[in-house]
């Protein structure tokens, strides 16, 4: 007996299987410690919520709560920090300020 998978089932395995190796390339964590609050993104996409704020990496672009904070590069580390009223964005260690159009 012959079991045959239909061809668009074929592609969306193999389709998942090269999204997943790209995903798993990407990781996004928080941590809290003494009231400052962290988001880590790596890699080439993630999005994370902390405190009411979201911090996402999409299409090489780093946003906070939909506002651009410009490109990165690809497997890049984004560090966004919260403690108490002031907040920070990192890209490879170094400050980012909000992105504007010139």
């Amino acid at each position: 007996m012959k079991i045959l998978l239909p061809a668009a089932l074929l592609i969306a395995l193999f389709s998942t299987a090269a999204l997943s190796a790209e995903d798993r390339r990407s990781t996004s964590s928080i941590h809290w410690h003494d009231g400052v609050g962290e988001v880590l993104i790596r890699g080439v996409g993630g999005t994370s919520n902390i405190n009411g704020e979201v911090v996402a990496l999409r299409n090489g672009i780093v946003y906070v709560d939909g506002q651009s904070y410009g490109a990165v590069a690809k497997y890049a580390e984004i560090r966004y920090v919260v403690a108490g009223n002031g907040r920070s964005l990192y890209v490879g260690g170094k400050p980012r300020k909000q992105w504007t159009k010139k």
